[in-house]
């Protein structure tokens, strides 16, 4: 289920709370469950592009625990991120770029080139 944002939240940017966000950062990401299991899970905040470049940096520094196996001391209320992807797209966008991302994440071809 995507991520909705209430009008007042959209105001200012996730990470500064000043400025008025620009960007979706739309993240992939590993979470334990009730079962310490780690299921997939997809969080998004709304940010200007000076806190963009921050998390991008933060998030690239999480890629290297994405494989991390679950430790004792995490739980579903405190976890190790675990990033496994993310996507950042401008928060106004137009029909057709919109359908030009779509397609772009559907595509099967790189699959087929991998296997």
């Amino acid at each position: 289920m995507a991520n909705t944002f209430k009008k007042e939240d959209a105001k200012t940017c996730f990470g500064c709370d000043q400025e008025p966000p620009s960007f979706r950062l739309i993240s992939l990401e590993r979470f334990p469950n009730q079962s310490r299991q780690l299921e997939p899970d997809c969080i998004a905040g709304l940010f200007c592009e000076a806190c963009l470049k921050i998390e991008i940096n933060e998030y690239f520094k999480a890629f290297a625990q994405s494989d991390l196996p679950l430790g004792s001391d995490e739980s579903t209320e405190r976890c190790l991120c675990r990033q496994i992807g993310f996507a950042v797209v401008p928060l106004s966008l137009s029909v057709e770029e919109s359908k030009l991302l779509v397609e772009e994440i559907e595509v099967d071809w790189l699959e087929a080139t991998v296997n």
